[in-house]
């Protein structure tokens, strides 16, 4: 088992490797970094399109999702509607003048996760993908983030 510290540094480099990838495609968009994280939650999870969901899977906080919801409503790159099963919910959705912001931001997901398990084989990332997995049921399920 790594030591405690490793596992934690890794998640800092992890954590800032991440955020520095996606610093460019923030400045030339003019988003925040929150902005950015919702444009990528909804292009990337399809069928999971309110803020709960966000909050929930992707751990974003509450009023840093409806701060962004709003700002991004204002510039035309979400559009929001009401459920018709249950009018407290708002289904978020993404507009076409999104569409270069969030493919240049893939485009930096894509490259930061490249290199990282670059010359890692396909069988160790499969370990990983369960060993992931498996851990992250557990803390979701065992400790109150």
């Amino acid at each position: 088992m790594p030591k405690a510290s490793e596992l934690l540094a890794l998640f800092q480099h992890f954590k800032r490797g991440y955020a520095a990838a996606l610093h460019p495609v923030e400045q030339s968009y003019q988003l925040t970094r929150n902005e950015l994280d919702v444009l990528l939650f909804l292009s990337n999870n399809p069928g999971f399109d309110t803020a709960r969901d966000m909050v929930e899977m992707r751990g974003l906080t509450k009023s840093h999702v409806c701060k962004s919801v709003d700002a991004l409503t204002r510039r035309s790159f979400l559009a929001a509607r009401r459920d018709p099963q249950d009018r407290r919910v708002l289904r978020l959705s993404l507009l076409p003048a999104s569409t270069q912001a969030v493919s240049a931001a893939q485009e930096a997901q894509r490259a930061f996760f490249q290199r990282v398990f670059q010359g890692v084989t396909e069988e160790e990332r499969g370990v990983m993908d369960r060993l992931t997995r498996h851990l992250l049921a557990q803390l979701r399920e065992g400790m109150p983030l």
